[in-house]
């Protein structure tokens, strides 16, 4: 069953969801990057501190890189009639976490440091 995708508070709810889904991939990649850095740090013998207080700003940024890059793929969702499933749920937390380093490296490339 289709929702009405006519109503514009319809269509913010899928996008709101594609943000929400693309955070939390993007989530899963600060794990992980963490989780090296930590493995990396042992590896070579040192200390790992993690200071959060210093990246925070970078923390968020990233969090909003993965909501965009979410809130971009639901948009073909919303095209199709709004049908979602539990599959594409996971591919929209996918893109949460790949479609962030395509967009940190588009970044990269067009923008001027």
């Amino acid at each position: 069953m289709a929702s009405d995708l006519t109503n514009p508070w319809t269509v913010l709810g899928y996008i709101v969801l594609g943000s929400a889904l693309g955070m939390i991939g993007q989530g899963i990649r600060v794990v992980v990057g963490i989780k090296k850095a930590q493995d990396e740090a042992a590896a070579e013998g040192e200390d790992f501190a993690y200071d959060f207080k210093k990246l925070s700003a970078s923390l968020l940024i990233a969090f909003v890189i993965g909501g965009i890059a979410g809130a971009l793929a639901v948009l073909p969702y919303v095209s199709r009639g709004g049908e979602i499933t539990f599959k594409d749920v996971e591919v929209l937390i996918g893109v949460g976490y790949a479609g962030t380093d395509f967009i940190e490296g588009f970044m990269k490339k067009k923008l001027p440091s």
